[in-house]
């Protein structure tokens, strides 16, 4: 078979129904391209945020594609390797999304804490095959982040590094 070349875009359902609970999480983003970054692409949603001085994004990372930058698509179309939530002093110029967060549905997973370095705290996920990092932004770690948690209470932080699990 290898002389045929290589299977795109494989069905794999565990992947699908992870891209399907962060989309109806957000309640079904439109995300825009932002730029290309060594082999990936970033696409990126403005959230609604209180802040003068930073906003709050919803960012993923797909593989690298050849739309244009400002190229619009919706968060359930995107194959990311990594999604996150981000509070940025960078402007971009998206319209602003809005959605409720919700402690309920398949995201609302534990994460246990295997890892911390004055950067980041690394979790597990509990039934997904995700790997959470909160960044750091305060000088004292342990009062940052607990040593448990769940997914939706990472993502509210917008600290937030989820990537997939090879």
């Amino acid at each position: 078979m290898a002389q045929y070349g290589e299977l795109l875009n494989a069905y794999e359902p565990e992947k699908d129904a992870l891209y399907s609970y962060f989309d109806d999480y957000f309640n079904h983003p439109v995300m825009t391209k932002i730029k290309n970054v060594s082999d990936l692409s970033v696409y990126m949603s403005k959230t609604y945020c209180l802040l003068t001085n930073e906003c709050r994004y919803i960012v993923t990372f797909v593989r690298q594609d050849y739309n244009p930058v400002g190229t619009k698509k919706e968060l359930k179309s995107l194959s990311w390797v990594s999604i996150q939530t981000r509070t940025l002093g960078d402007k971009h110029d998206l319209p602003p999304h809005d959605y409720q967060p919700k402690a309920i549905g398949p995201l609302n997973k534990k994460i246990v804490r295997t890892k911390k370095t004055n950067e980041a705290s690394t979790y597990r996920c509990e039934g997904l095959p995700l790997t959470v990092t909160l960044l750091h932004t305060k000088s004292d770690t342990d009062a940052e982040y607990q040593e448990y948690g769940n997914v939706i209470s990472a993502l509210e932080t917008y600290q937030t590094v989820v990537t997939l699990n090879a």
